[in-house]
């Protein structure tokens, strides 16, 4: 079967199967079984797909239309330009989150300082880090012991080194940081059966939801990070837009933290609280 037909057939299976984006997923899987590009798919598009291929790309595309993430079929996610591997075990790493990449990037400099990121899954945030700034010792967080094992394998492939330590969020830890990170599950439990099928079906569900609110982890975090963060040290955490102003009252309770700010997306909602403790304190 010529790659045109393969594709047009695929992409009606995914758009049956209620698949968002059943065109780009069936391209993504084409280009990954044959080991091309997105453009060898159309230059080459009146070439034969080899059997044994075709087989495999079957298979994948029979995987998608149950919905499963196309990250988990492929087993890798790009962020913050690394690849890394992915499945699950932990949390799709997404685009939003390299907000608090750049964040710490911006509020930094490549010194000897020690950096946690907590809820670290698969650990994109603390590799991501520990790439733009290797001079940092950056330690890495999760409660889940999965996640650690594929936050190790993901180190072990982009050749980076993080200390991984299984924590309740930051139980484990005594002496303080400069940098913290945290990307915890911020989803209110009576969201979860309206979630998206690739997320409430397949991501792990420990990553995601958090109390009837979604603000268990949240609320925890300006409280405990006061002791562990160092006078006029970063943290920046993630949520969901509608909890931004009450984690940024939290931070501001606490008074010991200033320069609290919330920073938007990219489609212009509230995602991520960043605070610095008070040099003062």
């Amino acid at each position: 079967m010529k790659v045109s037909d393969v594709i047009d057939r695929a992409t009606k299976r995914l758009a049956k199967a209620g698949v968002p984006s059943p065109d780009f997923d069936t391209e993504r899987l084409l280009a990954r079984t044959l080991a091309w590009s997105q453009i060898d798919l159309i230059s080459r598009s009146t070439e034969e797909v080899p059997g044994a291929l075709k087989r495999k790309f079957d298979q994948m595309v029979a995987r998608r239309e149950k919905r499963e993430p196309l990250q988990y079929i492929t087993g890798t996610v790009e962020f913050a330009g690394l690849r890394l591997d992915i499945d699950r075990r932990a949390l799709i790493p997404r685009p939003e989150t390299e907000l608090i990449v750049d964040e710490v990037l911006a509020g930094t400099e490549d010194v000897p300082l020690r950096a946690l990121d907590a809820c670290t899954g698969s650990g994109a945030l603390a590799l991501a880090i520990k790439k733009n700034r290797p001079r940092f010792q950056v330690y890495a967080s999760d409660i889940s012991p999965d996640a650690l094992k594929l936050a190790r394998q993901n180190a072990d492939k982009t050749d980076l080194e993080i200390r991984l330590v299984r924590s309740d969020l930051f139980t484990a830890f005594r002496k303080p940081f400069r940098v913290i990170t945290v990307n915890p599950p911020y989803i209110a439990d009576p969201e979860f059966p309206g979630l998206q099928a690739e997320v409430r079906d397949w991501e792990p569900r420990s990553a995601l939801t958090a109390g009837a609110d979604g603000m268990d982890i949240l609320r925890r975090i300006p409280a405990e990070s006061v002791s562990l963060l160092w006078p006029g040290g970063l943290i920046a955490v993630e949520l969901a837009p509608d909890q931004a102003r009450a984690v940024a009252d939290l931070f501001e309770a606490q008074k010991a933290f200033d320069s609290i700010r919330v920073l938007k997306d990219f489609q212009g909602y509230d995602r991520v609280v960043v605070a610095r403790r008070w040099k003062s304190s």
